[in-house]
């Protein structure tokens, strides 16, 4: 069975066997490898949670001891808690033993001895880089969460690392949105010419957004979200052009440029940037924080009203291939209109727009409105659905002008899932032993949009 095929058997979606053929999809790819053996994982300073999720799912090509590397027992507690519950909940729990270590020479103290292969960054994405360089100067690999870069001299670093013929080991950042179902329908609708038209040559105007917005205090099942003050602190956590917009960009690269290399010489231009600042006061921060004050370390961004000025707003204009993008991302204190995140896309081909956007349930959702009147536009669009094989059970409702897209519940699968395949790939290149020019073309065109976006923005008021 094929990735792509992973959300159907026998052509119809079934729901709860994500996990079943994500374990049968490894082991056929291990009886390929050149040795078979298993992989340890070695986890370096996990501040973020996402390093968590990389072990919800048990891997048979992982082996189940991780070592675990930080400067301090505290800053590891979120994730030493989410593993805890992956190890004793009821349906399919983990078994993973973690072996810490705690200290200053914590980065020393990881590469001492033959810990493990592949090594999990999800934290402070100031120190990602050099943590990355130290990873592949030990021979490791490393998977690790986004952004691996936030300014441009990380983005020198990470050129030289992944442009460097003589390494063997993959470097690979977590870009989960293209597990997304919704994501994969674009993509093969867009790249559909019979069906979309493509997109204008030459526009003047952006034929591809991205605008989101996010919040610092939110709950999250249920309960209210505890951010790490370093999330606050840009300088360390990175701000708003380099830090989501990641994921858009990847997108754009996954959607435009399908398993193709990208020349950023050649096929990439930034047009214009620009940054401005979301101010969170004291008691903002200690409610997300539970946090007594700013740390001191946060002087440099205290205002002269006392509050935290953080650059976590951006936007910015480029195009790859001649197709103009836009990308936009917003963070503001609190959802003050009880609608929470809120994530838009917009693309104008040549005979339609696609658009994501909540529905009237609030559930984010795609809409196809035609460009031109046609009594077989409706012929059109079933035959294009039909031919994505790998999303079985699609459908369409009318509203207004415009087609929504019905997409079965078996067909969507959760955040932590997307990790779950994600790692799965990775072992598939792990066990190829490289990860395709393709891949590292689309990780330095993406770092060097973010990373150039940064250095040339002009501060919006």
């Amino acid at each position: 069975m094929l990735l792509k095929d992973i959300l159907s058997v026998n052509g119809k979606p079934m729901k709860h066997i994500v996990y079943f053929l994500i374990f049968i999809t490894v082991m056929n790819y291990s009886c390929k490898s050149k040795e078979g053996s298993t992989s340890k994982l070695i986890v370096i300073d996990p501040q973020h949670f996402h390093a968590a999720l990389v072990q919800k799912v048990a891997n048979p090509l992982i082996d189940e001891n991780v070592h675990l590397f930080s400067p301090s027992e505290s800053k590891t507690a979120g994730y030493r808690s989410l593993i805890q519950q992956y190890n004793s909940r009821q349906e399919n729990p983990t078994h993973w033993v973690i072996k810490e270590y705690y200290g200053a020479d914590f980065l020393t103290k990881a590469f001492e001895k033959d810990n493990g292969d592949i090594v999990v960054l999800a934290g402070d994405n100031k120190e990602k880089i050099n943590y990355i360089a130290q990873s592949v100067a030990q021979v490791k690999n490393v998977f690790a969460d986004k952004p691996l870069v936030i300014d441009i001299q990380g983005y020198q670093k990470l050129k030289e690392i992944l442009s460097d013929p003589k390494s063997s080991n993959l470097v690979y950042d977590i870009m989960t949105e293209r597990y997304d179902v919704k994501n994969i329908l674009i993509k093969e609708l867009v790249n559909n010419n019979t069906f979309s038209g493509g997109f204008e040559s030459n526009s003047k105007n952006p034929l591809i957004q991205f605008n989101s917005i996010h919040h610092f205090i939110k709950s999250v099942s249920g309960k209210s979200l505890v951010r790490p003050s370093m999330f606050y602190d840009v300088s360390r956590q990175g701000e708003g052009l380099v830090d989501v917009t990641t994921h858009y960009i990847d997108l754009v690269q996954w959607i435009l440029s399908p398993e193709k290399a990208i020349d950023i010489e050649k096929q990439l231009k930034l047009v214009a940037s620009e940054r401005w600042s979301t101010i969170v006061t004291q008691n903002d921060f200690i409610e997300s924080t539970l946090e007594s004050s700013y740390p001191t370390s946060f002087n440099s961004f205290i205002n002269k009203d006392g509050n935290l000025d953080v650059f976590s707003n951006g936007k910015m204009s480029y195009s790859l291939d001649n197709v103009p993008v836009s990308i936009s991302v917003q963070w503001n204190v609190k959802s003050l209109d009880g609608k929470g995140d809120q994530f838009n896309a917009f693309f104008d081909l040549k005979n339609l727009y696609i658009e994501v956007k909540p529905d009237t349930n609030g559930k984010s959702s795609v809409f196809i409105k035609p460009k031109y009147s046609s009594q077989n536009f409706e012929f059109s669009l079933i035959e294009a659905i039909k031919s994505i094989k790998s999303c079985p059970g699609v459908s369409f409702m009318k509203e207004d002008n415009s087609y929504k897209l019905v997409i079965p519940e078996a067909l969507y699968l959760s955040h932590e899932d997307h990790f779950a395949k994600l790692l799965n790939q990775f072992m598939v290149y792990k066990n190829n032993g490289n990860i395709p020019d393709w891949e590292r073309s689309f990780m330095l065109a993406k770092y060097y949009l973010t990373t150039e976006a940064l250095r040339t923005a002009k501060i919006k008021k």
